[in-house]
């Protein structure tokens, strides 16, 4: 499950894989589309693993409001004004373009984001590593 040497580039791959599975509403499911995705590109699981926990149980709830809040505001133009009786009586069927969309583009950024972290902080340790011999 490893697949080799950690790079910085695996290392930032994997980051990346594992933020964007995290952040996806398929809770229960991250562990195993890690796998899927990690074993054939020879990327870190572990890694990719560690990095989809973004979506622990307290911030899940906030991750997907900011997804279907960026989805309403790509496909509508305008962030959603939401009353607690709109929580009370929203259907699932009502949000699922803004969440599909909304999913991908936090995905993305959130990938991006961790991906760039990973990457320098690999490089900086593999750099330390190298003065150190």
């Amino acid at each position: 499950m490893r697949g080799g040497e950690l790079t910085p580039g695996r290392a930032a791959a994997s980051v990346a894989i594992g933020i964007a599975v995290g952040v996806t509403p398929l809770w229960g499911v991250h562990w195993a589309l890690v796998l899927a995705i990690c074993l054939p590109l020879r990327l870190d699981a572990g890694v990719a693993y560690l990095a989809s926990n973004v979506s622990l149980p307290f911030f899940a709830p906030f991750i997907t409001f900011a997804e279907i809040a960026v989805g309403a505001r790509v496909l509508r133009g305008a962030w959603p004004t939401i009353t607690p009786d709109d929580v009370k009586n929203v259907h699932f069927t009502s949000i699922l373009g803004e969440l599909v969309v909304g999913t991908l583009a936090v995905a993305a950024g959130g990938a991006l984001t961790g991906a760039l972290f990973a990457y320098g902080i690999a490089a900086l340790a593999r750099s330390r590593k190298n003065v150190a011999r």
